[in-house]
């Protein structure tokens, strides 16, 4: 029996692809959409990568590339407190950092506990 197919990743990298033309070049609404589709770049290829995790191990397949999905939760986050205004989704953006650097120290640690590579992906060591 297989997973039902959710259109939700494929619908976000839709919405990476349509930022608006109008926009001007310097706005920073322009700034947000090009460094949010920087954020979807970069999780994209850590996801891919794995951390160099064997695609055979699947617990460690999981940890690793959960670790660059969350780290691009964490890297929008901080573009919310950047660019956005709304206090409600600032609240919200700064749980999901809080929360989601928890949760990668934590699977960077089952990774290492299971001799698996810790998946450190590209934006997390600029961090």
């Amino acid at each position: 029996m297989s997973a039902p197919k959710s259109s939700a990743p494929h619908a976000m990298h839709l919405m990476a692809d349509m930022t608006p033309a109008a926009l001007a070049p310097s706005s920073p609404a322009a700034a947000f959409h090009q460094q949010m589709d920087s954020v979807m770049t970069v999780m994209d290829i850590g996801m891919k990568q794995m951390g160099g995790v064997p695609p055979t191990d699947i617990d460690a397949s999981f940890a690793a590339m959960m670790v660059p999905h969350h780290q691009g939760a964490v890297d929008m986050a901080r573009l919310q407190l950047l660019y956005g205004k709304d206090p409600e989704l600032r609240r919200l953006a700064q749980s999901i950092i809080a929360e989601q650097q928890i949760e990668i120290q934590q699977m960077n640690a089952w990774l290492r506990k299971h001799g698996a590579a810790a998946a450190t992906s590209p934006a997390a060591a600029q961090h």
